[in-house]
């Protein structure tokens, strides 16, 4: 699946993006979850939220991983985001 990558573009276009992500550190106490990024980490995570809601597949999925957003540093290492 594409991340259409509508706010981050947006914002980049009004000038508002002023910082470069670093990956965001998601953490799991008391069953909380934190999930924790700069400006730009946050929007990015925002892009890939709606790139599987917009998505015309039921059922559509992303994994979020080291390799994409998330932290080497993370507690969690991966985080899925699915479309009911």
């Amino acid at each position: 699946m594409e991340t259409k990558e509508i706010i981050k573009k947006y914002l980049k276009e009004k000038n508002h993006i002023k910082e470069t992500g670093k990956g965001i550190n998601i953490s799991n106490y008391k069953n909380e979850i934190l999930i924790k990024g700069s400006e730009l980490d946050l929007i990015e995570l925002a892009d890939y939220i709606i790139s599987v809601a917009l998505s015309d597949n039921k059922q559509d999925h992303i994994h979020l991983d080291d390799l994409t957003l998330i932290s080497k540093n993370s507690e969690i290492k991966e985080l899925i985001i699915e479309k009911e």
